[in-house]
């Protein structure tokens, strides 16, 4: 195994009490958190519930500025820490990475807000699709935090729920195809139509987003030979 390897895994796995192992499983909390808040707003939107939907927008902002902050106070701890410059690296990339997630699941909810605000009129059955969609990525989000939970503790699990999250962004691929063949197709004016899609590809780079950040997982794994 590399220097650089044996110390990413060691910055996971052997100060499980320290402050900054503590920042991680924080950080990966907050982005659960956002992932199932954003499926909350689709879910009222999905059922006529408009201020339900708003004030679940209100707590996704709280929570993706708790997640920045977090995330901030991570990777200076990070940069601090004595470590191989290259894992320093890869390490700061993958929590930048799982902010994406967080910052795109805000941006879908502000797509949200704006179909409120503007009246926008989006059939039910489409939000309702979306909100299926979001769903799949709040699963996905779980499995990477379970993934980076069990690195040290448990590799093999750690493999199977990385694995899981590449399976996850597959499902959500189709479902995203789906979607907007299905907005495409539908009778939607062309300002629900951009709001919508432009909610929809959020989600679809969130996905994205999520299979990025279990590729530094599995790169940690095959260095322990699992």
């Amino acid at each position: 195994m590399s220097e650089s390897n044996k110390a990413l895994l060691d910055w996971f796995g052997k100060r499980k009490e320290s402050s900054v192992t503590e920042d991680a499983r924080g950080h990966a909390l907050s982005i659960c958190d956002c992932a199932s808040d954003l499926r909350n707003v689709l879910d009222c939107m999905a059922r006529g519930d408009p201020e339900g939907a708003r004030k679940g927008i209100e707590r996704l902002i709280l929570a993706e500025d708790e997640s920045v902050r977090v995330s901030e106070r991570l990777c200076v701890r990070i940069s601090r820490g004595e470590i191989d410059p290259r894992a320093r690296m890869d390490l700061i990339r993958y929590v930048r990475k799982t902010q994406t997630i967080a910052g795109l699941t805000k941006e879908g909810a502000i797509r949200v807000q704006l179909a409120l605000e503007t009246a926008a009129a989006v059939p039910q059955e489409v939000w309702k699709e979306i909100s299926a969609t979001v769903s799949e990525l709040a699963e996905e989000v779980r499995f990477i935090a379970a993934a980076i939970e069990a690195v040290d503790s448990d590799p093999k699990e750690a493999n199977r729920q990385a694995e899981a999250v590449s399976d996850q962004e597959r499902v959500i691929d189709g479902m995203y195809y789906s979607s907007l063949k299905h907005i495409y197709l539908s009778e939607m004016d062309t300002r629900a139509l951009l709001i919508v899609s432009g909610l929809i590809e959020c989600i679809e780079d969130a996905a994205d987003a999520g299979k990025d950040c279990v590729d530094i997982i599995q790169i940690m794994l095959a260095a322990k030979g699992i």
